[in-house]
């Protein structure tokens, strides 16, 4: 584990291995606000270091095991408020029932108990805007704090130009909630796989544009005719190791699908 700051942020970075894949994932403190908690599986190491900061609250930014692995020794450990949309609350009261390979890569995620988030948050020096940002997850949030610039946006970004997606992720949501987040003015952008970055306007309209042009190919192929495997191959023909780790769970077939289905 990693630890870094900037100004009066702190970045807790881990990296997480299994099968030959390795993730980088991390966790914020500012303002005695923790965003994210990090995975279970990561638990030893990130005790240690939760039980030296001083948390106050946690905010979510959504209800993936990656992200809430902690939620519930945070709650009972150091007695920190955990906030969240209301959709991710309701996800979280019940122990998550993940598939193997992710509860093999991340750990179990305990069920827990959250506030519902409103349209903003005070902590104790800042006010943050709660931004619903959907399409990697329905309770997905960006929290945007506008004296400093600066966007936090859990899994929004994480990829300028992914090739493959999961079964519950959306193409045309995330157009939608990259174009709503880039209407407000900020400079760093801090993401919860690739970190803080500081050009991180221009990192996010990289990656609008590439989904949106990846949106128009689609389209004008399955109006072309041809089937969605073949617009697959077409688009995406290799095959990498994270489809069979997720048993197609992870798959260039659900960018297809998710254009195809909500055009």
């Amino acid at each position: 584990m990693k630890v870094k700051s900037y100004e009066d942020l702190l970045q807790a970075e881990l990296t997480v291995s299994l099968g030959g894949q390795t993730l980088q994932v991390s966790v914020f403190l500012i303002d005695h606000l923790l965003i994210d908690t990090g995975p279970n599986r990561k638990q030893k190491s990130l005790i240690s270091l939760f039980e030296q900061w001083d948390i106050n609250d946690v905010i979510l930014t959504h209800h993936h095991e990656d992200h809430t692995g902690l939620a519930y020794w945070l709650k009972h450990n150091k007695d920190a408020t955990i906030h969240m949309h209301p959709l991710g609350a309701t996800y979280g009261q019940k122990k998550a029932r993940l598939p193997l390979y992710r509860r093999v890569f991340w750990g179990k995620r305990p069920a827990f108990h959250a506030k519902e988030l409103s349209d903003t948050f005070q902590s104790e020096h800042y006010v943050w805007e709660v931004i619903h940002t959907p399409g990697h997850a329905d309770d997905h949030i960006a929290l945007y704090n506008k004296e400093k610039g600066w966007l936090f946006g859990g899994d929004l970004y994480v990829h300028p130009k992914p090739k493959s997606m999961f079964k519950f992720e959306s193409v045309p949501k995330l157009i939608h909630s990259l174009r709503k987040v880039l209407a407000y003015d900020f400079d760093t952008y801090i993401c919860s796989h690739a970190g803080v970055i500081f050009n991180g306007k221009k990192a996010l309209k990289t990656k609008l544009d590439y989904l949106i042009s990846l949106q128009q190919e689609v389209l004008f192929l399955h109006n072309k005719g041809m089937t969605r495997k073949q617009v697959r191959q077409e688009l995406f023909p290799k095959k990498h190791m994270m489809h069979y780790i997720s048993f197609f769970e992870n798959s260039p077939r659900h960018f297809i699908d998710s254009i195809i289905d909500q055009k």
